[in-house]
């Protein structure tokens, strides 16, 4: 049996730590867009570092610092970076960030800084608030992009979050929403804040239990009226502790416990060959049905039960490769699931010269499909990955996991014509722990008529179509899989039927 990698939730974790510390795209020139914030040129008052420890289950993984200092004009610039440890089917991988934000004395973001390190992953990210848009300038994959983002007001980052806490009088019950926007993922929305504690310290002093909410991910955070928090709790044992720099710095030298692993969803029932199982019926438990995708006929959700129904190869029809219209330029706005993004650069040279090469022949656009599908199988090497993947990237290193392998598909089908989007959700896999369970996992489908179907299938797997143990429950790109998150620790599945 064909050994299957996982990897979605190396991508997750990541999202998620960096929360709790912390469009129109088009390819831009070495001129800088966005400003980048020099805190060396700003007149800065007192500060104070305040560190924190990262713990995964018991183990500490991890610091963070952070720190806030008034600027000329009365704003403030909070400054933060961290560095930790995570394992992935038994690679251990550091990650590093850092970030800035700058707030006005009305306590509105104005400038943002962001950089992450991880693995094959180097990402900085500078962003401006210009009256009613948010201005992000990108590097990854050695390529600088620009996005641009409308907004009714300006949104806060992780980094700044302070800033709004520090403004409210906080006491048991007290709910309020943030406007939050996440560089990393480029999600953007609420964030609910809800007190629903207080904790009283030997010498009188108040902290305050607040749990905050954003695309389905819950946080707790406790936290003094002046906003600087003392502890935060996450998905899967993640937390944040307050400590002394020498404290927080003093990181175990174990293994750190695997994400995989951790992140298994409990799945009652034997599968004897997942791979080429073409239907699938389990009961699910622990979230409501609106978490799980029903998109008939390949996915259908009735009360509690999910039906997942995979067409054979042979039952696939197909139409021409392209979509695109005739005498379509780069130049125009393209249809639906065939533009570009930040982890999708589908008109950078070299993803249109790789695209052309593997279709040259094909006959159609099941064909092309399946041309794409099996190089990119074949070329990437399966290795777990953390960071947030990037198609050029992936095409210059041939490396990575799901979220690698699923990012260089849709870039090279969507530079073909082909219609293609991220699905994200679970899988079945025997690859960890002593029996085979679900795990987190991301995969590509493709639009196989004018209409429809979608198709899922699976460059990871080397699958078309993919096999009926992906249980969908989202689409889209980082902004939308973020969801998931969500859903980690309530998850349960139980047999019904496979065939």
């Amino acid at each position: 049996m064909r050994i299957g990698w996982l990897g979605w939730m190396e991508g997750a974790a990541l999202a998620l730590w960096l929360t709790l510390a912390g469009v129109t795209v088009w390819s831009g020139g070495t001129q800088q867009v966005v400003k980048a914030i020099d805190p060396k040129a700003l007149i800065l008052g007192l500060s104070q570092e305040r560190w924190m420890g990262i713990m995964f289950e018991d183990q500490h993984v991890g610091f963070s610092m952070t720190r806030s200092a008034p600027v000329e004009g009365g704003g403030t610039l909070f400054e933060g970076r961290s560095q930790f440890r995570v394992a992935t089917f038994g690679k251990i991988q550091q990650i590093n960030t850092a970030g800035t934000a700058l707030v006005n004395a009305d306590g509105a973001l104005e400038r943002f800084d962001f950089l992450m390190l991880a693995d094959q992953v180097r990402l900085v990210a500078r962003g401006e608030v210009k009256g009613k848009e948010i201005v992000m300038e990108v590097d990854q994959a050695g390529e600088s992009s620009v996005l641009r983002f409308d907004v009714s007001e300006p949104p806060h980052v992780g980094m700044s979050l302070e800033s709004a806490i520090r403004r409210q009088e906080l006491a048991v019950g007290l709910k309020f929403s943030v406007p939050y926007f996440d560089p990393l993922t480029l999600a953007e929305g609420q964030m609910d804040f809800e007190v629903v504690g207080v904790e009283i310290f030997a010498g009188g002093e108040e902290a305050y239990w607040l749990v905050s909410r954003f695309s389905g991910v819950e946080t707790r955070s406790l936290v003094t009226p002046a906003g600087e928090t003392l502890r935060q709790e996450g998905a899967l044992g993640m937390r944040m502790v307050r400590m002394t720099a020498e404290e927080a710095q003093k990181v175990t030298d174990d293994t750190p416990a695997d994400l995989i692993a951790l992140s298994a969803v409990p799945f009652e029932g034997e599968l004897s060959d997942p791979r080429n199982t073409r239907l699938l019926k389990v009961q699910f438990f622990g979230v409501p049905s609106t978490r799980i995708v029903s998109q008939p006929p390949q996915q259908s959700v009735q009360d509690d039960v999910v039906t997942v129904d995979m067409p054979l190869l042979l039952e696939l029809s197909s139409v021409p490769i392209s979509a695109l219209p005739p005498g379509w330029t780069n130049d125009e706005e393209p249809p639906p699931f065939l533009g570009s993004t930040l982890t999708l650069p589908v008109g950078h040279r070299e993803i249109q010269d790789q695209a052309k090469k593997l279709i040259l022949g094909a006959k159609d656009r099941l064909d092309a499909v399946v041309r794409i599908n099996h190089w990119v199988f074949s070329t990437v090497r399966k290795e777990p990955s953390v960071g947030v993947p990037n198609g050029l990237e992936v095409l210059r290193s041939k490396r990575g996991d799901c979220n690698e392998h699923t990012a260089l598909f849709v870039s090279l089908a969507r530079a073909a014509g082909i219609p293609t989007r991220i699905a994200a959700g679970v899988v079945f896999s025997d690859r960890v722990g002593p029996k085979g369970q679900f795990y987190y996992h991301a995969w590509p489908e493709v639009l196989l008529g004018e209409t429809g179907p979608w198709l899922a299938i699976d460059p990871t797997f080397g699958q078309v179509p993919a096999d009926a143990t992906h249980i969908k429950l989202v689409e889209g790109d980082l902004d939308r899989q973020v969801e998931i998150l969500g859903v980690l620790g309530k998850l349960r599945l139980k047999l019904i039927d496979a065939r």
